[in-house]
């Protein structure tokens, strides 16, 4: 049985705003969980126009396991049933675009008992299928090297290979099953083709003070506004302040500055009070609301910002980071 979703150290989301009686409320939190709201169906509706068949077939998972015993047939799950292998998990893949789920379970060959389960996903572009990945990152998780975005937790393993993100879960946690996932990681790997692709945005956060390991893709409703959609969020330790920044790629520089604007003013509607500022980053609005501090600007087609972060100083000064990261990268 697969197991259930465990709770994510990012912040995902800026918080739900909530109108009751006619009062509104902002909350800001950390989610425990993913929230479907974040990944909506058809955002990136181009990309899975633009996604080539899978060429993965039911063989593929008993070639790559070799020197393991299946214990059950493949099973392939598509969006119309994908529930009923991942209930309750099912919305947050649908809604990045989700196209096939190829699973199996293998045993060792001596032990019976010892036994994983291999869950392929097909996301159809590297970007949705990071998305599910970021989103779905455990909290225990320590990194793996054998390939860019991987981690493993005590019973498991978790990566990313271009349009695919794979889960290996064991049912027991013993050194010779941790090899066997990794060996069916890297053969994984080495047998499937996937078209290159790289995610730009993962380059443009500032390093200092960066959890490498803390970015986090949503593709819409970050924050609770429903404007902001494909939004990269970074976790940052800078001093004894925690802040998140976000950036996202518009379509033109007139559409960046007007989000400025509109997310503004969602902030002073909903109980944030404006800052006079001048930190050397131009139309850059400052927000404090409960007890952070927002920044949010616009540089080019880049939408950026820093969300919920505790120290206004430290805010202002890793916005003009930002901001000189992105000036470089805006053409």
């Amino acid at each position: 049985m697969v197991s259930q979703p465990t709770k994510c150290e990012t912040s995902i989301g800026f918080g739900i705003l909530l109108v009751l009686a006619g009062i509104v409320i902002g909350v800001f939190l950390k989610q425990s969980h993913y929230n479907p709201a974040v990944l909506v169906r058809g955002a990136l509706e181009a990309g899975i126009r633009a996604a080539p068949k899978a060429d993965l077939s039911e063989e593929f998972l008993i070639e790559v396991a070799a020197g393991m015993v299946p214990m059950n047939p493949p099973e392939i799950f598509g969006p119309e049933n994908l529930s009923d292998k991942i209930n309750g998990r099912a919305e947050l893949y649908l809604s990045a675009g989700f196209l096939r789920l190829l699973c199996q379970r293998f045993a060792e060959a001596n032990d019976p008992s010892s036994w994983m389960e291999v869950f392929i996903y097909d996301m159809g572009i590297i970007r949705r299928a990071f998305a599910v990945y970021s989103v779905q990152r455990r909290p225990d998780a320590e990194k793996a090297t054998f390939t860019e975005f991987a981690y493993r937790t005590e019973n498991a393993l978790f990566f990313l290979h271009g349009r695919y993100y794979v889960e290996l879960i064991a049912a027991v946690t013993t050194q010779r099953m941790a090899e066997a996932m990794q060996v069916f990681a890297h053969t994984f790997i080495g047998k499937t083709e996937v078209q290159g692709g790289d995610i730009e945005e993962l380059a443009l956060f500032p390093r200092e003070g960066l959890n490498e390991e803390g970015i986090t893709f949503l593709i819409s409703n970050a924050f609770g506004f429903d404007r902001f959609d494909n939004v990269f969020m970074a976790d940052y330790a800078l001093g004894n302040t925690q802040l998140t920044a976000f950036l996202s790629i518009r379509e033109n520089p007139s559409e960046a500055s007007e989000l400025v604007a509109a997310y503004h003013g969602f902030l002073l509607a909903n109980g944030g009070v404006n800052v006079e500022s001048d930190i050397g980053v131009p139309g850059a609005k400052v927000v404090k609301i409960l007890d952070s501090f927002e920044v949010v600007f616009s540089q080019g087609k880049f939408l950026a910002g820093i969300h919920a972060a505790q120290d206004r100083g430290q805010a202002e000064k890793h916005a003009i980071r930002l901001m000189q990261k992105l000036s470089g990268a805006s053409g």
